[in-house]
């Protein structure tokens, strides 16, 4: 006999339905196995589902495990705001002031999420990251150039192309113009090309920065290795471009600063995604991201 496995379909990073980024959220997941979760992840084809159950850890309000439809992540920033957005709609995350602070346990660990609200209901979800690592830089401005679809001369070369993680890895990408990055198309191949033996995928986050007046950025990101050809917003990119922001000069968090990252205009998916930056006193970043959701849909996939 067939099990009925509710859902809920949630818009996140946008304040209206049919924006953002398209997230399923799997209410109640504890009697799936982890193969059952990737299958059902691939059915519903989004660039992430997530999958709730009783947390392990202590203090964590619930664990969720996060599925692309080609493997697990151990974190991910839109499928974090959206979950926590679905569970405080639900009354799963009690919304007993107009901020509360709560701890989901994610593969990385328990992750802090902050829930702003109105009259008992979410109006703002803030997911807190990990200190940023950076990596490697790339010098092959016209193999990533190649990769992409554009000239050599639209990747800014007073900029690194370099990769930053806050829990998972990005390569940063920073572009002259927009007209560059509407340009850019996803090629698996291509990415393919540029992997090292064992490596197991490259996203690449390319970025146009707005710096006359108040700071923003204009982004994209392909991940066609992990089934995500383009995805309309990257929570789990936004952070660690925080701190390649600070790092490079392009804000200056002193101590603090937010500012908004605009992506998956060209897929007529539009997203907003606030990012907040603080300097601490060591010199290290602290970092959170941010934005709206809108709850879309509800129903049971049988398994």
């Amino acid at each position: 006999m067939s099990r009925k496995i509710p859902f809920t379909l949630v818009d996140v990073f946008t304040s209206r339905p049919f924006g953002g980024n398209q997230l399923a959220v799997f209410t109640d997941a504890a009697a799936l196995s982890a193969s059952e979760m990737q299958q059902l992840a691939h059915e519903m084809n989004f660039s992430e589902s997530t999958f709730v159950m009783a947390a392990e850890h202590p203090g964590a309000v619930r664990r969720v495990r996060i599925f692309t439809p080609k493997r697990e992540l151990p974190m991910a920033g839109h499928p974090t705001v959206g979950t926590a957005w679905v569970l405080a709609s639900r009354g799963e995350i009690a919304l007993e002031s107009a901020k509360v602070d709560t701890t989901l346990q994610l593969g990385i660990g328990p992750v802090t999420v902050t829930i702003e609200s109105t009259g008992g209901k979410p109006d703002f979800v803030w997911m807190v990251h990990r200190e940023p690592e950076f990596g490697a830089k790339r010098i092959d401005r016209g193999r990533v150039a190649k990769v992409l679809g554009i000239a050599a001369a639209d990747i800014r070369d007073d900029l690194p192309m370099q990769i930053v993680s806050t829990g998972f890895p990005f390569t940063f990408v920073p572009l002259r113009t927009i007209e560059a990055l509407g340009k850019c198309c996803p090629n698996e191949a291509a990415h393919t090309a540029l992997l090292k033996p064992g490596e197991q995928s490259l996203p690449l986050y390319m970025f146009v920065a707005n710096e006359s007046g108040e700071f923003s950025a204009r982004s994209r990101m392909f991940s066609p290795h992990d089934g995500v050809p383009e995805d309309p917003a990257t929570g789990s990119a936004a952070a660690p471009f925080g701190a390649y922001a600070a790092a490079y000069g392009l804000i200056k968090p002193q101590p603090s600063l937010s500012f908004l990252i605009q992506q998956g205009v060209e897929m007529g998916r539009p997203s907003e995604i606030r990012v907040e930056v603080v300097r601490k006193d060591s010199g290290a970043f602290a970092i959170r991201i941010g934005g709206r959701c809108a709850i879309v849909g509800e129903g049971a996939i049988f398994v």
